[in-house]
């Protein structure tokens, strides 16, 4: 990488510092006042809120005191653990009131924890890395997403990756030969999962990660539309809209296995601020052992159509997979290290700037 490169690349770093500070406040007049508005839906947060707690589960039956944690209404791929979680009764079973507070895009959710307006909300290691160099005081407690092993069906890999059919291409090699050293458009932006599991993807596979070029997009369907229409040459797209992109007949090209990570091509976790883990450590402990209960329910094979139905419902929209979430034990640094190289390789961070235990506390999930 150029000098100039990684010059620019610390910039940003700087950027997302004062965006931070400059984003509270945007964070919260969202958060409060534009509950549900979300790109082509007309969805609210008390409408997503009802949906949840359609069950009638009451905290107070737990016999503990009802503690109250704040989030966003996550009408989107990462709503499967909540919406279990709330079906299922295990954040009730834990005297836990989830208040659902809306939806928000994703540079709205980090403000909107910073502000108290949500405690805790999910993001990749890569993303959570440049938070934190970036000044915001989180941790994440528990992981949440990973890869499953390559003995599960492959559609609750983290991300699958498509090329524009009108291209006439149907294998990532195809394509490199095609644009023959010409910028390679993705969806993305940087640094996420989408732009992580692409990098490594064309590595793995002996291609120029250099060569891609990412275009910014607000959701998977606007991204997939995009490359129907053949703005973008690859669309990288989660499970819940993977049937939407095959009944789209756009050529599957990679996926994260692709990637040579395994199951760290997909990790989450989900994060809290500092304050908020240090005043109020059993609200922490029981959100961890309440969502883990939700990742072994939809791990378990006879609850897969379940997960999947209820996912569906909840987003509305046509799913016939969801993520694979993590049903291990404590954090493994095999699962995050490997963002946090890619950050250093990328320029984002410097080397040895930040360890895993600086993004993460082992205390509620050890």
């Amino acid at each position: 990488m150029t000098g100039e490169n990684q010059k620019k690349k610390f910039i940003i770093i700087g950027v997302v510092a004062a965006i931070l500070v400059a984003g509270i406040g945007v964070g919260s007049y969202f958060g409060q006042t534009k509950k549900g508005i979300t790109t082509g839906t007309e969805i609210q947060g008390a409408a997503g809120l009802k949906d949840l707690k359609s069950e009638g589960y009451d905290p107070a039956a737990s016999g503990k005191e009802v503690l109250t944690i704040k989030t966003d209404t996550k009408k989107n791929c990462s709503s499967t653990p909540w919406v279990i979680a709330e079906k299922k009764g295990f954040f009730a079973e834990e005297g836990l009131n989830l208040e659902y507070t809306g939806e928000l895009t994703i540079p709205q959710q980090l403000p909107a924890v910073l502000n108290g307006t949500n405690n805790v909300t999910t993001a990749h290691i890569n993303a959570v890395a440049t938070y934190i160099a970036g000044g915001a005081k989180i941790k994440g407690v528990t992981i949440g997403g990973v890869d499953p092993t390559p003995d599960v069906d492959p559609k609750y890999r983290h991300m699958r990756f498509y090329a524009n059919p009108k291209l006439g291409v149907t294998t990532l090699a195809e394509l490199i030969k095609l644009k023959n050293g010409q910028p390679i458009k993705i969806n993305g932006t940087e640094p996420n999962c989408t732009t992580f599991i692409a990098d490594n993807a064309f590595d793995h596979s002996g291609f120029n990660r250099d060569q891609i070029q990412y275009v910014v997009f607000d959701t998977d369907t606007a991204a997939l539309q995009a490359a129907q229409q053949g703005n973008i040459d690859i669309v990288g797209v989660h499970p819940p809209f993977y049937k939407l992109a095959a009944d789209s007949k756009l050529p599957q090209i990679f996926d994260t296995a692709d990637t040579g990570l395994g199951e760290a091509a997909g990790t989450t976790v989900y994060y809290f601020t500092e304050q908020f883990i240090a005043e109020n450590p059993e609200a922490i402990a029981r959100f961890v052992r309440a969502i883990k209960k939700a990742h072994q329910y939809i791990a378990n094979p006879e609850h897969e159509e379940e997960a999947i139905k209820l996912t569906g419902d909840y987003i509305g929209q046509p799913v016939n997979a969801v993520h694979y979430y993590y049903t291990g034990k404590g954090f493994r640094d095999e699962l995050l290290q490997p963002w946090i190289d890619d950050l250093v390789r990328n320029g984002f961070l410097k080397k040895d700037q930040l360890t895993v235990d600086d993004l993460i506390t082992r205390e509620f999930d050890n």
